[in-house]
């Protein structure tokens, strides 16, 4: 929902103070979440890594939700409580720097996954591929369809 055009009251001093405090905790909860999802994914330890999903998107949500009011707000909270407002761009900043390598790991980790997954198509492919000649002089054809792979995530 989005707030242009309507008239936001400005929060009191303790208000703003509540508001970035609120936000500040959400930061610090979802920057933890996500370096915890870096480090089992860098020990490919994928199914726990997998297990943080739901709670990282919760706290995604409530991130932008907090964030969109702190903007709405900006100009009192930086006049109402600028020592907490110092304190949010620094957790802003640690975010961000948190946010980069989790996407870069994952990035990686995607792209390992993808290229096994290429690896062994191609070898199961490649050897149903004939590598004889037949009596006319001919590659034989194959004996079986193309390959197929199956993959469970419950492994």
């Amino acid at each position: 929902m989005s707030t242009r055009g309507a008239v936001i009251p400005m929060p009191t001093r303790d208000e703003a103070g509540h508001m970035v405090d609120r936000i500040v905790e959400t930061v610090e909860r979802l920057n933890s979440i996500m370096q915890r999802e870096t480090e089992l994914i860098r020990a490919a330890k994928l199914k726990e890594a997998g297990s943080l999903v739901e709670d990282k998107a919760t706290l995604a949500g409530l991130y932008q939700r907090e964030l969109e009011a702190v903007r709405a707000a900006a100009s009192a909270i930086g006049r109402l409580v600028p020592d907490r407002a110092e304190v949010l761009r620094h957790r802003l900043a640690g975010l961000q720097e948190t946010l980069s390598v989790n996407l870069a790991v994952v990035g990686t980790a995607r792209a390992v996954a993808e290229d096994m997954m290429r690896t062994v198509a191609d070898e199961v492919s490649r050897q149903q591929r004939p590598t004889v000649y037949g009596m006319q002089g001919q590659m034989a054809a194959p004996k079986a369809g193309p390959a197929s792979i199956s993959i469970s995530r419950r492994s």
